[in-house]
């Protein structure tokens, strides 16, 4: 039997203080959201005021999705103009419940079937589901509700209320005008039952001889139409619409201005960055009460000083983050996104001499203005590709913006493809193979050569 032994061990470990603890949380917070999170504090603790920022700065960027691929923001623009009132998804959808004849009873259905879609227009629950999920009183009917479905997938935009991908594109096809030519209604009808019997079986060029085997009533010409149709189809009908959230409303944290020389400068944006502060004459109160006070009162005092110092700690890093990206991206700001310049996130970490992930949460849903725009500070950091002949790297931002500046001025008759945007970039030093193009311009959204011609010719 063994005996009992007592053994000593030693262990190192890093533990964050509650100070810094908070500090890291305040440093990750949206503007927005550190508003909301200053509230409270105010709320909560006696011992802090809010000091009244100037109005100069507190300008509210919305509507706004990604930085502009082409062209500057001019001065005399009035930001104003920007701004959205549209109605979300589901608003849209709501209205036009009210375009129908329908009963009561069918209206309201159709209305929870809406309540019930998700962002991108997809119901993703079945109709049994929905029926056996709601309180027994409301006395759902399948058949019902599979009438009301109908009915909301003839709405826009087309394609809503799809249980799946494949009926979302039959729903679209039903709704297509094709221009008359002889072979229009083959195009069609292949492209029905492509979707219906054999969807997804068309990406290779083994698969698209099979389906030619498959489908002997129609000429090889005829499927190529029908895939080509179907590559047009939109995955997700309520794309780009509003979603419950409503318009996303930017106040950018940093500010990129040229001084009365010329010369670029980097400011925090007082708006971003909430005032408070101890009133001098309670702080001359405390220090002459500090023997008396009690537990709740000291807890409450240093709470507020640990307040004060998150805010400081934020607006100070986030200072010397803006500072480290002018210097390193000077061009940019002169020439726009064709002169980013590779930066990474272990690098800056290295120079600011700061954890990696601190650098993370400092640009962590943070926004910089300038004469190009308004940019999320992680559209400045990315990796370095495609070294140029004398060995110097490029910005996969940058070789982006390239390829869709060059895209833009092909010939729509003419559509360039991937292996000759793969040549005219190594023209320029930018060696990349042709599956890196394809992904970057995948990642622009911009579909292959050959729809984009076919694109053009539709319209």
């Amino acid at each position: 039997m063994q005996k009992p032994a007592t053994h000593l061990k030693l262990n190192l470990t890093t533990r964050l203080s509650p100070k810094l603890q908070q500090s890291l949380q305040v440093l990750q917070l949206s503007t927005l959201e550190l508003q909301e999170l200053v509230s409270g504090w105010l709320a909560d603790n006696p011992f802090l005021e809010e000091v009244e920022n100037a109005a100069e700065d507190a300008t509210a960027f919305t509507q706004y999705v990604q930085p502009p691929q082409h062209g500057i923001l001019q001065g005399e623009s009035d930001i104003w103009d920007t701004l959205a009132d549209a109605p979300d998804m589901y608003a849209l959808l709501r209205q036009q419940v009210c375009e129908y004849d329908l009963d009561d009873t069918t209206a309201s259905l159709v209305y929870f079937l809406i309540d019930n879609l998700n962002e991108q227009g997809y119901l993703n629950s079945s109709l049994t589901d929905l029926v056996e999920n709601v309180p027994l009183e409301w006395r759902l009917d399948e058949t019902e509700l599979a009438r009301a479905l109908t009915i909301l997938q003839q709405f826009e935009p087309t394609g809503v209320g799809a249980r799946n991908l494949q009926e979302s594109l039959l729903l679209q096809l039903d709704n297509l005008s094709l221009p008359l030519t002889i072979n229009s209604d083959r195009v069609l009808t292949c492209a029905r039952q492509l979707i219906s019997e054999y969807f997804g079986q068309w990406l290779s060029t083994h698969q698209f001889k099979q389906l030619c085997r498959k489908l002997p009533q129609f000429s090889a010409s005829i499927i190529e139409d029908a895939c080509t149709l179907i590559g047009t189809l939109n995955p997700f009908p309520c794309y780009g619409l509003p979603d419950r959230n409503g318009i996303l409303t930017i106040r950018p944290d940093l500010e990129v201005y040229a001084d009365d020389s010329g010369c670029w400068q980097v400011r925090t944006m007082r708006d971003a960055f909430p005032q408070l502060r101890i009133e001098p004459s309670v702080e001359d109160w405390v220090q002459q009460q500090n023997a008396e006070m009690d537990a709740m009162c000291k807890s409450k005092w240093q709470e507020a000083h640990t307040c004060l110092h998150s805010l400081q700690m934020r607006k100070t890093t986030l200072q010397r983050l803006g500072e480290w990206i002018l210097q390193q991206q000077q061009d940019f700001f002169s020439f726009g996104s064709l002169a980013l310049a590779p930066l990474t996130i272990k690098e800056t970490a290295q120079v600011l001499e700061l954890a990696e992930s601190t650098i993370s949460r400092a640009i962590n849903q943070k926004y910089l203005t300038c004469s190009q725009g308004v940019f999320p500070l992680r559209y400045f950091f990315s990796q370095s590709v495609a070294a140029t002949d004398d060995g110097t790297g490029n910005s996969q931002t940058a070789i982006k913006s390239l390829l869709q500046s060059m895209i833009n001025e092909e010939d729509p008759q003419h559509p360039y493809s991937d292996a000759y945007l793969v040549s005219q970039l190594a023209k320029q030093g930018i060696n990349l193979a042709r599956r890196t193009v394809a992904k970057y311009r995948e990642a622009l959204k911009i579909p292959p050569a050959h729809q984009r011609k076919v694109q053009h010719n539709n319209n």
